[in-house]
């Protein structure tokens, strides 16, 4: 099951771009997985670019999906 958050998050990114470590409000997460990563295309016709979005596991083993729109980093889903 997973709820929908879509709230900004602060990312440390790993060298090649994607995050490693993750603050969301007052709690850090260092990310330990990148299970899978996608790109998806938004309403173009309505002026929405690509997002990247990335599945990661977390070092106290929470599942996120994170996506990046235009520079910013966003939780997008948590999974229970």
């Amino acid at each position: 099951m997973t709820r929908l958050v879509h709230r900004p998050i602060e990312v440390q990114s790993w060298q090649h771009c994607d995050p490693a470590v993750f603050r969301d409000r007052e709690l850090t997460y260092e990310i330990c997985f990148v299970i899978d990563k996608w790109k998806e295309t938004g309403e173009w016709w309505s002026g929405e670019g690509v997002r990247r979005v990335l599945r990661v596991m977390t070092q106290d083993a929470s599942l996120f999906d994170l996506e990046c729109i235009n520079q910013s980093w966003f939780i997008y889903k948590v999974w229970d």
